[in-house]
């Protein structure tokens, strides 16, 4: 078996992001002007890499990424419900100021191993993990020694990178994400093998341009 290089995104911002309201799989938002500029960024950054496929997510705000990247090659993108956001049940679509308690409560009890746990009406990390580990499993044994890209979600990509890297879930939280942000893994029969994390300096000159405007 060869290597199979694993290229991972979280999609661009949107509004839910911008007001610091939590999403999860219940919310269905499209980008923002910013989450706009942040794909069409990462599309600009893997242009010399020669992706060969991409899947995202069912929801719009990956979806709407991965076809930013889509269109500079040519490609379709394979939606998949399995690479959904966590499901945060009662807690999505509040402002994260509002619940604070539920949340610390929420990261405790994962942080003390006890990953089977949900918010109300939601999914735990081990649910989420399994349908995605098993989708994205799936995904690369039918596309080994190729250059894949997924566009996933903040939470979801702490999952799957915890376990894939050997932290355990419940260490995801040592795994950094944010908007736009890009991941690059190989994986052959032995593993996962990590090359980044959280890769931000393709937005740099993003948020330049957003300073010069806004002054």
């Amino acid at each position: 078996m060869g290597i199979t290089n694993i290229y991972l995104a979280r999609h661009g911002e949107t509004e839910y992001n911008r007001c610091n309201q939590i999403q999860g799989r219940g919310i269905d938002a499209s980008l923002n002007d910013t989450g706009i500029k942040q794909a069409q960024a990462i599309a600009q950054h893997l242009q010399d890499v020669s992706i060969q496929r991409i899947f995202s997510s069912s929801l719009k705000r990956s979806q709407q990424t991965a076809e930013a990247v889509a269109k500079k090659y040519q490609l379709e993108v394979n939606t998949y419900q399995d690479l959904d956001e966590m499901d945060f049940g009662i807690l999505e679509g509040k402002p994260i100021s509002e619940i604070k308690p539920e949340l610390k409560h929420l990261h405790e009890r994962w942080k003390s191993g006890d990953v089977d746990f949900a918010s109300a009406g939601g999914e735990s990390p081990t649910v989420v993990f399994k349908r995605a580990d098993n989708r994205a499993r799936l995904i690369l044994e039918e596309n080994q020694k190729k250059n894949l890209l997924f566009v996933l979600h903040g939470r979801l990509l702490r999952i799957l990178l915890s376990e894939w890297l050997g932290y355990g879930l419940k260490n995801m939280h040592e795994i950094p994400h944010s908007n736009g942000a890009l991941y690059h893994l190989r994986w052959n029969s032995t593993g996962f093998e990590s090359l980044y994390i959280n890769k931000t300096d393709h937005l740099t000159d993003l948020h330049s341009k957003e300073e010069i405007a806004s002054n």
